[in-house]
This record gives C-alpha cells, structure tokens and sequence, in this order.
C-alpha cells in the first residue's frame, strides 16, 4: 500500500519528535489537527506507527550494552531467537539470515555479561556465540527511513498474513480495518459484529 505525502511527512515529524502535538504536527504538514489525529490512528492499526519512546542513553546510568551474534542450527533459529528474548537484559533480537541471530542487550551491573552468555549456552541448538561490549556510540538514528515515496506491507486483521496487492479497506464504528481480500472481510465484519453484540448484551445485563 503506498502512503501519501501527508502519511510521509506526518511520519517524519514523529520520528523526529514524538512529543510533537497533533497541533504542531498539523501546522508542519499544513493540515487539519482533526487530519492528523486521523492519519496517525490510521498509521497506528496498519502497524506502521508501533509506539512512542523517549532515547535514554544507558552509558549515562553506567549501564553496559553489549551486542551479541549467534550461529544456532538454521531449523531452530526462531526457537532460538524466541527463547533468547527471554533472558534477562535482552532489549532486541532481531533472526537474520542463515540462523543468526542479532541481540541486543543492556545489562546492571557490567558482571552480568558472563551471566547472560551462560544464559545463552544453555538454550538448545545455539551453535556459537559472539559478543562485543559497547565502548561508545558514535551514531544512532532511527531505523525507518522515510523516503518522498513509501509502500507499507500491511498484515490482514483477519488471517494475520501480509496484504501483498491493494488492501481491502472497511471502515467500520470510525476506524479503518484492512484485510487481503473479500472473504476475510466477511469473516471479520461478522467476528467483529458478533464480539460488539457480545459487549453490548453484557452492558445491558449488568
């Protein structure tokens, strides 16, 4: 699905400050306040816009970050990855290509490096593991890169699979819902119908 020039510069404005206002926001893009509240729920369900966080800078607060690289069997390397995510520390973990595994790290006090590498010796199928101590940032921007021209990949509210051609959009009680195709559309409306209809007799009983 390809973004328009308010949806871009909307998402600029937000990766670059997101305490900006919607108020401000508008003023920037030279839209409504109401457009843009608009535009961010929007960008929000398609799952573009994931949240809102303050950069800490964990040198600061002597705490240490460490990157780790691991070779896990190339079958299990998403059970590895998942499992790694639960250690203590782990702040990203991202599966790369050809079972490794990138994470990311950040650890009170310095001593429990070696406690996390122990951690992660003993998660089944992991073949080898490197890992660097961060010694200083030299740059860290975000990740997204906001081109003039934009496509997201959507995922369908119903099935959960990704909407490769135009989406299916269905507005429904003021909310944009995207789904792959008409038959899930059906599914949804009716889920989604029946869940509200839930909701409402359980108000009325109480």
């Amino acid at each position: 699905m390809e973004l328009d020039r308010t949806d871009v510069a909307i998402l600029r404005c937000l990766q670059a400050d997101s305490r900006m206002s919607f108020r401000d926001i508008a003023k920037a893009v030279g839209v409504s306040t109401p457009t843009v509240s608009a535009r961010v729920s929007s960008l929000e369900r398609m799952g573009i816009v994931t949240g809102y966080t303050a950069r800490v800078d964990p040198a600061q607060l002597n705490e240490t970050s460490v990157t780790l690289v691991i070779k896990a069997k190339l079958s299990a390397a998403g059970d590895v990855a998942e499992a790694v995510a639960g250690l203590p520390g782990v702040r990203r973990v991202a599966l790369a290509r050809g079972g490794r595994i990138v994470v990311d790290a950040t650890l009170v006090p310095p001593a429990n490096v070696n406690a996390l590498l122990e951690s992660v010796g003993h998660v089944p199928d992991v073949i080898d593991a490197d890992h660097y101590v961060t010694v200083r940032t030299l740059k860290e921007e975000p990740r997204a890169v906001l081109a003039d021209h934009l496509n997201a990949t959507l995922t369908c509210f119903e099935c959960k699979g990704p909407i490769t051609a135009e989406p299916v959009r269905r507005r429904i009680d003021g909310r944009d819902h995207f789904l792959c195709c008409r038959s899930c559309e059906s599914l949804y409306v009716k889920r989604y119908e029946t869940v509200k209809a839930r909701a409402a007799k359980g108000q009325r009983g109480r």
